[in-house]
């Protein structure tokens, strides 16, 4: 196999993830760690990747390619069922700190994969038990909620937090194909404290602002805020402003202004205005 990039998982109400709630619906911990994939590639050996890139103990990610390769249990695994592959949480600190002390630094499976499909939660994880992989469990499973009943588990998402809750939830139906014919999740994220985000000169008024009040989050950047931060090894400094306005303008282009071009309807979008309006949000969200 080769690297294949993981999914965008799409917040609830979205217009890619439409009916998911229709069925079977799993809720799970969304877990507040990095992105990663474990699979057997075309010479029949174990690869590692991070969300964007194939690794190598050499050129790791915080120690997760090590970590995996010293994992017999993944080897032996992977070695009975060579065509699916594992994606992941490799667990490092970002938003979400309340973790317990013994949860760090460890892969847990969240989703597995056959070609092209999904693996139901169901038969992947009794697999996975027998072998001794670590994998989130469910909190939940409904028949047909409404998104009123999905939403009250936001605050259940405490699996491996030593106190409180995690970062939010993921919902899967593994029947479910979009409009676009994508199978495709959906997530919940709880909301960060808003009382320190006031924007100096609060944006209103025309359609760049209410697509940056809509679609770019507090949650979404300081998302990407603590991905950098783990990436480079040491706390935010000014010197890491420059990428952080790049990687927020990229992200919120990729995914999330399909979206709000659907909300409204096809508008006619100034970009160089857009742009300043992000960059505003950044800088008052993470106080500069």
């Amino acid at each position: 196999m080769k690297f294949e990039k993981y999914q965008h998982v799409e917040q609830l109400g979205r217009d890619e993830v439409d009916g998911i709630l229709k069925g079977t619906v799993y809720i799970f911990d969304k877990l507040d760690g990095s992105n990663v994939s474990v699979y057997l590639n075309d010479e029949g050996e174990i690869e590692v990747a991070s969300r964007n890139r194939v690794l190598s103990p050499t050129d790791d990610h915080h120690g997760v390619c090590k970590y995996v390769l010293s994992q017999p249990q993944i080897r032996k695994f992977l070695k009975t069922y060579p065509t699916l592959r594992l994606f992941g949480e490799w667990l490092i600190p970002h938003n979400i700190r309340n973790y317990k002390a013994d949860a760090w630094r460890k892969f847990y499976v969240f989703d597995v994969m056959n070609g092209k499909a999904y693996v139901p939660y169901f038969q992947y994880s009794a697999i996975l038990q027998t072998y001794g992989i670590d994998f989130i469990p469910p909190i939940m499973w409904l028949e047909n909620p409404t998104e009123e009943e999905v939403r009250a588990y936001q605050d259940s998402c405490n699996f491996l937090t030593s106190e409180g809750c995690g970062e939010g939830i993921v919902i899967k139906n593994y029947d479910f194909v979009n409009k676009y014919g994508r199978t495709t999740w959906a997530k919940v994220v709880r909301p960060i404290a808003k009382a320190a985000i006031k924007l100096k000169h609060p944006i209103s008024g025309n359609i760049e602002s209410d697509i940056v009040n809509k679609f770019l989050t507090p949650e979404l950047i300081k998302k990407e805020q603590s991905k950098i931060v783990a990436d480079v090894g040491f706390d935010f400094e000014p010197k890491l402003i420059p990428r952080l306005l790049q990687t927020v303008w990229h992200v919120f282009i990729t995914e999330e202004l399909f979206d709000a071009i659907k909300k409204f309807r096809n508008p006619k979008i100034d970009f160089k205005i857009l742009n300043c309006l992000v960059i505003e949000k950044i800088k008052t969200v993470i106080g500069i």
